[in-house]
């Protein structure tokens, strides 16, 4: 009786055997040099150290294909067990499946590989791949080794109280997000009947109550970054500190900050600015791009925001017209063209920018003051002007008017008007 066949994408056992150089002579009377694999009875009796010595070993084993074609495979190391690994590995990217080829069977870990695979094919944003990868070395430790068909959602909801017990509710909420979109691709190409994911329970994130500054605030801190003679750092007892105004001065944090309070965009939009982006006669900037740190590529500048709505042109009032013609006239050309560049010419990284704000808003009494805090300002002097919630997520770029409503206008503010009213339905 013949045997079975190995089952579509499986090996059968792997063998390691050290291999030698040797010279041939071909039909054709050229000599070459191939590889010769040395008998089993001229090593298996050599010692560990004689063994160390065969520092180039191939591993081989068959392999029945997703063509359902049996084919030998091999792949060589310095060692039998490196050659091992190199073939394993190469087996484990070769048996993939692409996502018409999910099925019940297929391990978590496979599908998170094919749907990172559909993420980038779509072009998803380099940001939300890294985070995306980051989580998923949370899910492929924890449920990596399942069958998608034992991925119940007990099992799922245990998994991620466990992820919020241990790594936080925030990081827990994008592990509930990568694993629906993984499910959900199984649903959509038929290997489960539906998605687990979608009994699991809702993940708490405490949030806290926009808190945007005053006007009187915000003038004080614009006047600050410009003239404030408050001491950076008066711990510092070896060198003489620079005061708030000169450190904002050589760090160009002074007109960063003006940009930012005159648009509300997010750090990474504004040190994405091109002066192609700017018209000084029509008193707008266009908003559509953004610059991040991509794993593995360094300082990027995206060519779009991080939503469609994103993408908006923005009037500016006249304090920062005034702070972007002076600047033009000042400032060096550089390659990208960008408004805010580094002190050499390239691209600003915003976390860099973000850390060299925090000692600022330290020195000046305004810990609770980020980046964000400017576009919750913004958000806020529009809600209090009596304007739209509609005009303030096309300021801020959000898609969703409950977004601005909800994260960006600061609440706990105190309305006169209210009072006034009351007043007179009582008179």
């Amino acid at each position: 009786m013949s045997r079975p066949p190995l089952p579509i994408g499986a090996w059968g056992n792997i063998e390691a055997t050290p291999v030698e150089s040797v010279r041939r002579t071909t039909p054709g009377g050229r000599e070459r040099t191939v590889a010769r694999a040395i008998p089993r009875e001229e090593w298996v009796n050599l010692s560990a150290a004689e063994l160390r010595r065969l520092n180039r070993w191939r591993a081989s084993c068959w392999f029945r294909d997703l063509d359902g074609v049996t084919r030998k495979v091999e792949r060589t190391g310095t060692s039998a067990q490196k050659a091992k690994d190199s073939l394993i590995g190469y087996l484990l990217e070769r048996t993939t499946p692409t996502v018409d080829e999910l099925t019940a069977e297929t391990r978590v870990q496979v599908l998170w590989e094919t749907y990172l695979d559909v993420m980038v094919k779509d072009g998803r944003a380099v940001k939300t791949l890294d985070l995306y990868r980051y989580v998923a070395g949370h899910i492929v430790k924890g449920l990596g080794a399942l069958r998608l068909r034992e991925a119940s959602t007990q099992r799922l909801d245990k998994f991620l109280h466990a992820i919020t017990d241990h790594n936080g509710p925030n990081v827990a909420r994008t592990c509930r997000a990568v694993l629906s979109g993984m499910f959900k691709l199984a649903v959509q190409y038929g290997a489960l009947p539906h998605n687990p994911v979608s009994g699991v329970g809702a993940i708490r994130v405490e949030t806290k109550a926009a808190r945007a500054l005053t006007v009187d605030e915000l003038r004080g801190i614009l006047d600050a970054v410009h003239r404030s003679p408050v001491v950076l750092n008066p711990d510092n007892k070896l060198h003489p500190s620079l005061t708030v105004g000169q450190y904002c001065e050589r760090a160009d944090l002074s007109d960063l900050v003006t940009m930012l309070a005159a648009t509300g965009c997010r750090i990474s939009e504004v040190l994405g600015l091109r002066w192609s982006d700017v018209d000084l006669e029509a008193k707008t900037v266009a908003v559509n791009g953004k610059v991040i740190r991509a794993k593995g590529a360094g300082l990027i500048r995206e060519n779009y925001t991080k939503s469609r709505s994103g993408d908006r042109v923005l009037p500016l009032p006249d304090f920062a017209l005034s702070m972007l013609m002076r600047r033009q006239v000042e400032a060096a050309g550089n390659v990208h063209d960008v408004v805010f560049p580094s002190d050499v010419g390239t691209l600003r990284d915003p976390t860099g920018a973000s850390k060299q704000w925090a000692k600022v808003r330290e020195a000046l009494g305004f810990p609770w003051v980020t980046s964000h805090t400017f576009r919750k300002t913004v958000a806020t002097l529009i809600d209090s002007e009596g304007l739209s919630a509609r005009i303030g997520a096309d300021q801020l770029g959000h898609a969703n008017v409950s977004m601005t409503m909800d994260k960006y206008m600061g609440r706990k503010v105190t309305h006169s008007a209210v009072a006034d009213l009351l007043n007179r339905a009582v008179k």
